[in-house]
């Protein structure tokens, strides 16, 4: 019996593991379309910043997505919670993307003020 519930928690988090891998791959393919949409804006745009931010966005996924998967398969046989590593890994990915969409749009709404 308590071999089934430890079993249930591992295929919990595991299958939360490849979430977090899907997340932090369609969050950075989404930053990167936001990085071609912004091509266009020439001489207008802080380009530096926006590299900055993307390559900042593109980093910690990946440290976030190793981070919380390695200690997930390092704890799952140790913890009842290991689980909850994936799931935060999912969660500050996606918090991250929120902020690196709103700097990028804030970049790019700064922009197109000052070009009016």
């Amino acid at each position: 019996m308590m071999n089934d519930q430890r079993s249930a928690r591992s295929q919990l988090g595991d299958n939360l593991a490849w979430v977090s891998l899907f997340v932090a791959t369609v969050s950075a393919l989404v930053i990167l379309a936001r990085t071609l949409e912004i091509a266009g804006c020439s001489d207008q745009c802080d380009y530096p910043t926006l590299e900055t931010v993307t390559r900042g966005f593109w980093m910690s996924a990946l440290i976030i997505f190793i981070v919380t998967t390695g200690a997930y398969f390092f704890t799952r046989s140790r913890l009842r919670l290991a689980w909850l590593l994936p799931a935060a890994g999912i969660t500050i990915t996606l918090i991250a993307l929120l902020v690196t969409n709103l700097v990028m749009n804030g970049l790019i709404a700064n922009e197109s003020v000052g070009a009016v």
